[in-house]
């Protein structure tokens, strides 16, 4: 096994490692959000397409973004100051010791406190959020659409100049994932071969 130490790693290495982290965020959290559609989206998407997911996710939502802080925050705040408080007190109480092994969660939480494991720590918190989020937003979003009448909000122009009403489901570089009306199976459209022009329709006044 490679060990890597902190002290060793460059600013180039912490590039590498963030590239690579964003790219496994947006495999699986996109692959996860179209597979609840039903759609294998490894076939439609690229490195650079996962690359910039997540980015573009969290920059076109802001209520998402505040939200994902919010809630990084609070569990940041949770796992380095609440929990090893309530760790500390209850530790020294007889029935808490006879429940756990207190030599043990001592090795835990100092390894917890220790800086160096900050980072992985928090990277993989965010992980588990953005995923958690991304699963419950494909979740909401096909319980709507089976439940309710799906409402166009873009018109797609092809190149034979034929127009469609469509509610979007998401893109990259090279697919349109929309919904038909009427229909219950999300449609994948290459965005280059076939499309001449992507319009977004006005939200109709209530």
């Amino acid at each position: 096994m490679i060990k890597i130490e902190k002290d060793k790693l460059g600013l180039q290495d912490y590039f590498y490692i963030g590239y690579l982290y964003l790219i496994i965020l947006g495999i699986v959290s996109d692959a996860i959000f179209y597979g609840i559609f039903g759609v294998t989206y490894l076939n439609y998407t690229t490195i650079l397409d996962a690359l910039i997911s997540p980015i573009s996710l969290l920059a076109n939502n802001w209520v998402l973004s505040l939200v994902l802080i919010f809630m990084f925050g609070l569990l940041y705040l949770y796992l380095t100051r609440w929990m090893p408080k309530l760790y500390k007190y209850f530790r020294v109480k007889k029935w808490y010791q006879k429940i756990y092994n207190i030599e043990k969660w001592d090795k835990r939480y100092a390894k917890m406190g220790d800086k160096n494991n900050l980072l992985p720590a928090l990277m993989f918190l965010f992980f588990l959020l953005f995923v958690s989020m991304r699963t419950g937003m494909g979740i909401g979003m096909k319980h709507k659409y089976q439940s309710k009448e799906i409402i166009p909000n873009y018109t797609l122009v092809f190149k034979d100049n034929q127009q469609l009403d469509v509610r979007k489901i998401g893109q990259n570089s090279a697919y349109f994932f929309y919904f038909i009306p009427g229909e219950t199976e999300i449609t994948a459209t290459p965005i280059s071969d076939n499309l001449k022009q992507i319009k977004r329709l006005k939200k109709k006044k209530k």
